[in-house]
Formats: structure tokens, C-alpha cells, sequence
């Protein structure tokens, strides 16, 4: 079936006649700053007596009349003004919804939101918000200015003013009037302490955060994740644009040239060959290598690529006094398979090919659940164990989940992972209460069985498949971070050298702030590579945009190695690109564009669809979820870098191909293992009291 792609943007017409507006050096009531990079040889001839080569900062109140004040009439093909033409679209977006009597904030990349009320889903406790971004672009996908409409969730605002809550530490972001603040903002200057003494209490309503919601006793709700994504964010644009942007006073600030959503032009779309990703598993008894496109089918019939590489392997349990019972159901489950037929899962020595016993010595119980660490400490330091010949795994019951209100309580499973580290022993964590209600229902435990023996294997140096098509040696880096919430600090940690076959070889974790520590690794991993094999490139996949305070001694390195091969650097947004999608009208109204489809977007800059849809359909089902696609931008120092014009493809192609290489699920992930795994490090590592052992930087205990 051909596809047919739309996106979320809608297309505006260039005004008849562009805006004049009016400048000002002062900062008077109504303006707006205009950024020294947007002064125009024009703004500058109108303020001749004035140097503005010191100047950060002028003023405008757009086409708002000055007296006596200089004015200039846009010129929207200099790229400067076209910028201040865009500053004053967005100051009408907010001036329009506003006027309506919506909030408007900035969202986290500063464009402009506007919260809808919900008419359902309200309760005592809180009123529901549904969230509405637009960005505008000029000319990127088609020959007009753009307006692009993203669905941003929704948030819940407490009917719990500021003033009747007691704990102030637990208040964080807040809605007074049309706006949103931090309530626990630095007042490190005279206008936020001016903003500070002005609110009025009773009048602020802070929004929904777990903490407070435990300290007010709301009830804490597990999210709904829909089951298409695609259909809910398509339905809810399609309402808001309806409803509330294709009016006759919206239309008189953005003159649409159609009531509708654009196509996405059939020039920007093209397809990686779904067989790249054709991925290899254990050889059959005839020596016959086995390749499958998917992984949770292949696993059914086919032996993981390699099994671990100690023989003998032992599982031992870490349990509350109890759960003593419940491990011998769980247990009978993992090593024998669950439901009568045993169809998806047989046990898992025979789902991931390899022996495994219980070394029942080992087992350790504790009785204290909210502090176990000494008990469990104790009976570590006095149990031996055989390294030399057995490869241990920890199976830890823990009686917390992720909801669990007491940050300590979730912390422990870190302290645990951590100690049994130390001691060369991988650890999997199973939640005690979903045990109990999946061996409730034994077909849904199957499948979580599954994805467990999938990552013990791999934990134990085991590779369950591998990449089958490995023609380019490039040594691939990647780079993920995590953000502490509690502690508002990022982390930062590399996965060095997949290669071309995609098998990990080692990691290193910094704080943010040590870019240096972190560029040092790079050319450490550039040069380790580059003595034993000839890389075609060297390919950094980032999770974010890559300065050129990073990026200078990577270069710095490669030209001091004396290196002549291209670098690339891939920014990769790990999270979904929800700011433009794009979806297939062609698809029993699932909208999911198929697997490998990419569609250019800018200059360089992608999106790449990572999925289970494969273009037979034959794989497909419900279970393999709808990720979004996943937004690329590619750039390389190295002037001649894009002259190949197949080294885009093949970039993206990697990218492709190392979404299927995560081992943690059998369910397709969007998101490359180089900024995945990455990630997952960062979050764990910096909370481990001693660091990761060296041992243990080449595994994939994360997992």
C-alpha cells in the first residue's frame, strides 16, 4: 500500500505587506529586548549616533507607535529581521491566547504553550491541562512560513492554593494567572524579588509533583500509557487546530493557506532497507548461520549469537523473610517455563541456551525491608564464592516499586546493585508485587520472563544476536546523560567502540561539567581503536547538540594521533521528537509510518522512524508499541565531509541499526543503544558510593 505522510504543520502565507515596527535603546512599558545577533545594517542606520557594536541589547513594541521614535519596515529576506519577524508572531501568539484567558508559558525550548482546559478528567484535587506548543519556521519544508502544532501532555493543577499548603520545600512550579513560576526560584535579582513580594498566596496553585501529592494525600494514579500514540496526539491536534485555529481572528494573524495539516512533501521521504537490520543469532547444529529481522520471534526458535563465557552459572536469591515462599514459585517459572503449552517461554536455559543452577549457599534473607544493607552486608562478607570457576547472578526481591514514596526505599535496589558489584556478582531486580500478580496471570508473566532471562544473559557476557550486515569498520561513540531531579545536576556517560558489529566494549560516566575528562576518554577510545584496525570514520552519536568547546580536543586529539579519517557527529534527541511527527493515513488508521522511514526536515537534520512495521506487515502486532520517530542532526568539522552523497544514508543507517541491538527488552526500541546505554549508566553509576569497578566497566550489569 503507497503511504501517505502528513505532519503537524500548517502552512501561513507571507504577509501582503511586512510589519513595520518601532525601536527604542530604552526599556520602556510594552517592549521587548531585541538581541544584539538581530541588528540589522537597518536598525543600525536608523540610530546613527549611537554605537551599537557594545550595545547587548535594544528595544521594540513592534507596531506599537513610539512618539518621535525611529521605525523600520521589516525586511523578511534579511535573516536577521526575518528572526525579529518571528520574535513579533510569537508576541501575537501569546497576546491572542492570552487575551482569551488561557496560560501561556514557554515550554522547555522556549516556544509557545498554551494550556487548555480539560473538561474531563478534573477532580477535587486538581484541574486537568492539556498542552499545546507551537513553533514557527520559515521555509523549511515547503516554500511558506510554517506553524507547527505539538500536543505536550498534560499537567494537573492543584485546586490547593499555596497558602493552605504547610510544607513550602515540597512546592515547586506553580500557575498564578496566565503564567507559571518556581516558587523555589534563586531571588538573586531585583525583578524576581519584585515578582517574589507581589504574589499573592492564596492565588497561586502549585502543580502536580509526587511528593506533594503524598503529602496531601491525593491518590497517586499509574498514567494510562494509550496504546497508539499516534491516534491520540493526531485526534488532539486535529481538535485544537479545528477549534480553536482555523477561526476567522486566529486565521487574521497566521492566514493559513489551508484549513489542514500539509503533506509531507514527497522529495524529503525516503527509506532505509528494512534488511540492514537484519540481525544474526547462534548457529544451528549444521553450522548454518540464522539471521531474523525480529528479535521476539527469533528467540522462540532460534539460540541467542553467543553464550556467556563461563560454563557453570549459579543464581542465588536476596529476599525479605516474607517472600521466602514466593521464590519457590517464581523459581519453578524462571527455570521450567510458565502456561501449560510453555509457547513463548520453556525456562530459561532453554530460551537463552545455556545451564544454570541454584546455589541455594548463597541465598540471603533479610527482615529489615526499609534498611537491609547491614543484614545483607554481613551474610556477603561471610559466604565464599568460586569466581575462578562459576559465574554468579543475585536475584534481588525487592518489596518497593518506582512509585514508592520514600526516596530512600527506591534507592535501595542502587546500594545493592553496587554491593554485590564489588564483590563480581550481577544482580536483576524483580518487583515482588508485579511478581505476585503476573504469576496471577501466567500468559502476561511469559513475556516478563522473557526480557529478564534476556538481560541475565546478557549481564553474564552473553550476546543474544548481533548486526549480520558488517561491512564498514567504523568505531562508533555514544554519548547519553541523565538528570538528577533531586539534585538539579546532569551526568554525562560515553559507551565506547561498537564497532561495526555493534558489540559493546567498554563505558566511562563524568559530571557535566567535565568536558575535558570526557573528550580525553574519546581520543582514548579513537586511539585504542585505530591501533588495531583501519576505521573508515569515526562516528560520535550525542545527546544533544555538540559545542565546539567539546567538540575542540576530540579534534585536537585526532589531529595530535595524527589521524586523517572524517569525524561525524550525530545529534541524537533521545527523547521523542513530539515537536514535529509525521504519520501515514495509509495504515488501517494505525498513522505509524513504516519502520526506517526518514524524512529531512532541514539542512542535515532528520527524522528517522524506528519501529516494528515493517513494509510486508507480517511481523506487526499491537505489542510492539508506536514509538515516535526520533529527530538526527548530522554535522562534521571536516569541510569535505558530505561530498559522498550516500554518507548521510549511511549514518542514519547506523543509527537504524543500533536500535536493534538493545538487551534489556525484546520490544523495538526508537532510540539507538549508544545513547540508550549510555543513559542508563548515568543514571545508576553516580549513585554508587564508590563508583563502578574497573572490572566492570566492559559489561553490561545496567542492563
Amino acid at each position: 500500500m503507497q503511504e501517505h505522510l502528513k505532519t503537524n504543520i500548517l502552512n501561513f502565507k507571507w504577509p501582503n505587506s511586512a510589519p513595520t515596527i518601532y525601536l527604542t535603546l530604552e526599556d520602556i512599558e510594552g517592549s521587548h529586548p531585541i538581541h544584539k545577533s538581530k541588528f540589522s545594517r537597518q536598525i543600525k542606520e536608523v540610530f546613527p549616533d549611537t554605537d551599537l557594536s557594545n550595545t547587548d541589547q535594544i528595544f521594540t513594541t513592534f507596531t506599537t507607535e513610539i512618539p518621535d521614535a525611529p521605525s523600520i519596515k521589516l525586511n523578511l529576506v534579511d535573516g536577521r529581521e526575518l528572526r525579529i519577524y518571528k520574535q513579533f508572531l510569537k508576541h501575537q501568539l501569546r497576546s491572542y491566547f492570552k487575551s482569551k484567558d488561557y496560560i501561556v508559558v514557554k515550554n522547555f525550548v522556549g516556544d509557545v504553550q498554551v494550556w487548555m482546559p480539560s473538561k474531563k478528567g478534573n477532580t477535587a484535587d486538581y484541574n486537568l491541562y492539556y498542552k499545546f506548543s507551537f513553533k514557527i519556521q520559515f521555509a523549511k519544508l515547503t516554500d511558506l512560513p510554517e506553524l507547527i502544532v505539538s500536543y505536550d501532555g498534560t499537567s494537573k493543577v492543584l485546586t490547593t492554593s499555596v497558602k493552605d499548603i504547610e510544607d513550602s520545600e515540597l512546592i515547586r512550579r506553580c500557575v498564578y494567572g496566565q503564567k507559571t513560576f518556581n516558587y523555589q526560584m534563586d531571588l538573586d535579582t531585583e525583578e524576581k524579588q519584585e515578582f517574589y513580594n507581589a504574589i499573592q498566596f492564596d492565588q497561586a496553585f502549585p502543580i502536580f509533583s509526587l511528593p506533594l501529592a503524598r503529602a496531601l494525600d491525593i491518590p497517586i494514579e499509574e498514567p494510562v500509557r494509550p496504546a497508539n500514540k499516534y491516534q491520540k496526539y493526531v485526534a488532539l491536534i486535529n481538535n485544537f487546530a479545528t477549534n480553536y485555529l482555523f477561526t476567522e481572528d486566529f486565521k487574521a494573524i497566521f492566514p493559513f493557506k489551508n484549513d489542514a495539516f500539509i503533506d509531507v512533501p514527497l522529495n524529503r521521504i525516503n527509506h532505509i532497507d528494512p534488511q540492514v537490520g537484519l540481525l544474526e543469532f547462534g548457529k544451528d547444529q549444521y553450522g548454518n548461520k540464522k539471521t531474523h529481522l525480529v528479535p521476539k520471534l527469533a528467540m522462540n526458535n532460534l539460540n541467542p549469537y553467543k553464550r556467556p563465557n563461563n560454563q557453570n552459572i549459579k543464581f542465588f536469591f536476596v529476599y525479605h523473610t516474607s517472600h521466602k515462599e514466593a521464590i519457590k514459585t517464581f523459581y519453578n517459572n524462571l527455570k521450567t517455563g510458565v502456561t501449560a503449552d510453555k509457547k513463548y517461554f520453556k525456562g530459561i536455559e532453554a530460551y537463552v541456551n545455556i545451564k544454570a543452577s541454584t546455589s541455594k549457599e548463597h541465598f540471603i534473607e533479610f527482615t529489615n525491608e526499609n534498611n537491609p544493607i547491614p543484614e545483607i552486608t554481613e551474610q556477603l562478607e561471610n559466604l565464599s564464592f568460586d569466581h575462578d570457576n562459576v559465574r554468579y547472578a543475585a536475584f534481588y526481591l525487592s518489596p518497593f516499586d518506582k512509585y514508592t514514596p520514600n526516596p530512600e526505599d527506591r534507592e535501595i535496589y542502587i546500594q545493592i546493585k553496587e554491593l554485590f558489584l564489588n564483590e563480581g556478582i550481577v544482580t536483576q531486580v524483580v518487583d515482588y508485587e508485579k511478581m505476585v500478580v503476573n504469576i496471577e496471570n501466567q500468559y502476561n508473566f511469559q513475556f516478563s520472563l522473557q526480557n529478564m532471562a534476556l538481560a541475565i544473559h546478557a549481564k553474564l557476557g552473553g550476546a543474544p544476536w548481533k548486526l549480520a550486515v558488517t561491512d564498514k569498520k567504523e568505531l562508533v561513540i555514544g554519548v547519553g546523560a541523565f538528570t538528577n531531579q533531586g539534585e538539579n545536576r546532569r551526568y554525562i556517560a560515553s559507551a565506547f567502540s561498537f564497532q561495526n558489529n555493534g558489540l559493546f566494549r567498554k563505558f566511562e560516566y563524568f559530571d557535566q561539567s567535565e568536558t575535558d575528562l570526557l573528550a580525553g576518554s574519546i581520543c582514548k577510545a579513537i586511539r585504542d581503536f585505530t591501533s588495531v584496525a583501519e576505521a573508515d570514520k569515526v562516528v560520535i552519536h550525542f545527546y544533544k547538540e555538540m559545542s565546539y568547546e567539546e567538540l575542540k580536543p576530540i579534534i585536537r586529539g585526532m589531529h595530535t594521533l595524527g589521524l586523517k579519517i572524517p569525524l561525524y557527529i550525530l545529534n541524537i534527541n533521545k527523547t521523542e521528537a513530539e515537536d514535529i511527527i509525521a504519520y501515514d493515513l495509509n495504515w488501517n488508521k494505525k498513522l505509524m509510518p513504516v519502520s526506517g522511514t526518514y524524512i529531512r526536515i532541514s539542512e542535515n537534520q532528520f527524522l528517522l522512524f524506528n519501529n516494528a512495521r515493517y513494509p510486508s506487515d507480517r511481523f506487526y502486532s499491537d505489542t510492539d508499541g508506536y514509538p515516535f520517530p526520533i529527530k538526527i542532526k548530522i554535522s562534521s568539522p571536516d569541510e569535505d565531509a558530505f561530498e559522498d552523497a550516500d554518507v548521510v544514508l549511511e549514518l542514519l543507517t547506523q543509527v537504524y541499526q543500533f536500535s536493534r541491538l538493545y538487551w534489556k527488552s525484546l520490544r523495538q526500541q526508537n532510540v539507538p543503544i549508544t545513547i540508550k546505554y549510555p543513559e542508563m549508566v548515568a543514571q545508576i553509576a553516580p549513585r554508587f558510593n564508590n563508583g563502578v569497578p574497573d572490572d566492570a566497566k566492559d559489561a553490561l550489569w545496567f542492563l
